[in-house]
């Protein structure tokens, strides 16, 4: 399922706002290696994740965002090298706001 088909489905209300952000982090599969990838559209509830790896949807994905502990999460729709992720616990609104801060999409940067 695309990204616009997602926002399409009727049962998909997103409860937060989000945030454009531009984060290098490591993923990594559950029982696989970790690699890079770019973290962008941030929710308390989730994120887009950009990777040429293909990850399976069935596993847990984990997200490290430098400074933080793993995020778990569940693959909720994937189309071409973007995955939309969905936190198994929500950041907390100061932890959202701190990574928001911490990591502005390149085009609000000064």
């Amino acid at each position: 399922m695309s990204a616009d088909e997602y926002d399409n489905v009727p049962y998909n209300h997103r409860r937060y706002s989000r945030g454009d952000v531009h984060i290098v982090a490591k993923i990594r599969e559950k029982g696989y290696g970790h690699h890079k990838a770019k973290v962008s559209d941030l929710s308390r509830a989730g994120c887009k994740v950009i990777t040429p790896m293909y990850l399976n949807a069935d596993n847990s994905l984990f997200i490290t965002i430098p400074g933080f502990a793993p995020l778990e999460t569940k693959i909720v729709w994937h189309e071409r090298d973007e995955y939309g992720c969905h936190f198994v616990n929500e950041l907390h609104e100061a932890i959202y706001d701190h990574i928001l801060k911490a990591h502005p999409a390149a085009f609000n940067r000064n």
